[in-house]
C-alpha cells in the first residue's frame, strides 16, 4: 500500500513501506503531510534555504489501535517527523 506526499497542497509522491524519496523542492516556507487510504499523519512546516537538505521520516502507528485511528484518530494514523 502507497502512502501519498503531500507539499502545499499538491501530489508530489507516492512512497511504500521502507522505501526512500528525494523530492527537490524551492526554497521557503512549506507544508508537508501524508495520506493513505481516508487515514493521514500530522503536517510538518519547515523552511528550506537554497542547497538545504532535510530528512523526514514516515511511520504507521499501532495496528492493533486500528479501530481508534480509522475513526477519532484519522489525522495521526501515520506520523511524520524531521529526523535530526
Amino acid at each position: 500500500m502507497e502512502e501519498e506526499l503531500i507539499l502545499d497542497n499538491e501530489l508530489v509522491g507516492k512512497i511504500s513501506h521502507g522505501e526512500t524519496l528525494s523530492i527537490d523542492v524551492n526554497p521557503g516556507k512549506h507544508i508537508l503531510k501524508a495520506k493513505i487510504d481516508w487515514c493521514g499523519s500530522n503536517e510538518i512546516e519547515f523552511n528550506v534555504t537554497e542547497g538545504e537538505n532535510i530528512n523526514l521520516s514516515l511511520r504507521g502507528t499501532n495496528p492493533f489501535l486500528s479501530i481508534y485511528y480509522i475513526t477519532f484518530g484519522m489525522n495521526s494514523y501515520l506520523k511524520l517527523e524531521v529526523e535530526e
